[in-house]
């Protein structure tokens, strides 16, 4: 983000020389990288003009750096806002968000819960069944669910919790039926396609595996604790 200085200019020449430095100072003092961006953009059009009005003979150098320096902060800018763009989350999304994913990469994330697709369940609907391989993975969106063991409630499932994680990530049989205690709105990847969708980005695997990771440690200590109080 250079700013060069011709000479000899007056006037509206000398405004924009100044406007230019004054701009390059504010982008400087900004954290957001975006807004920095913008006013490296003014600051060089600033500057650019000035050095095209600079006397009889413009400066041709400063001009065409000028505009080299507007080219590249513009492109950049425009994929800071796309990126912000694929950012932005449905209300649905942006609670699980907040459940699962919180300071996790928000494009990462908007990128998975796409992937997935909404199903609703009726009190008492079977989300998982004991002794088969599961061919989806779910996330609980809202109502709640119980954990069956034995015919015997062993947990309960609320919003942010997976159905499902265990037999995904190891690839064996369900452990546990799971069924709704009340209507349940859930977010379900097809095991196969999500595999896949992992395998092909990888940006995707850090996300998926910290929200899975803490999901299945607070059920561990749910457990523990209700051990210990046997």
């Amino acid at each position: 983000m250079n700013v060069m200085t011709p000479t000899g200019g007056i006037g509206l020449t000398e405004i924009l020389i100044h406007a230019g430095y004054v701009l390059t100072a504010a982008a400087f003092l900004l954290r957001d990288i975006l807004w920095l961006r913008l006013l490296a953009i003014a600051a060089n059009v600033c500057v650019g003009l000035a050095a095209y009005r600079a006397g009889m003979d413009p400066h041709w150098v400063v001009v065409a750096w000028a505009v080299l320096f507007v080219a590249i902060n513009l492109g950049h800018s425009c994929w800071l806002i796309y990126e912000r763009y694929l950012q932005r989350l449905t209300d649905e999304e942006q609670s699980l968000y907040d459940c699962c994913f919180q300071a996790l990469d928000r494009v990462s994330v908007r990128k998975l819960l796409r992937h997935g697709e909404w199903i609703d369940f009726a009190a008492k609907d079977c989300l998982a069944r004991q002794g088969i391989h599961l061919d989806r993975l779910l996330l609980l969106s809202s109502g709640e669910a119980a954990v069956l063991l034995g015919g015997k409630i062993v947990a309960r499932l609320k919003t942010g919790k997976f159905v499902g994680e265990v037999s995904f990530l190891s690839g064996d049989i369900s452990t546990a039926m799971v069924v709704a205690t009340e209507p349940v709105r859930c977010l379900a990847w097809k095991k196969e396609p999500l595999e896949r969708l992992l395998a092909r980005q990888p940006d995707l695997v850090n996300v998926f595996y910290a929200a899975v990771g803490k999901d299945l440690a607070a059920k561990v200590a749910h457990h523990n604790v209700a051990l210990s109080q046997v």
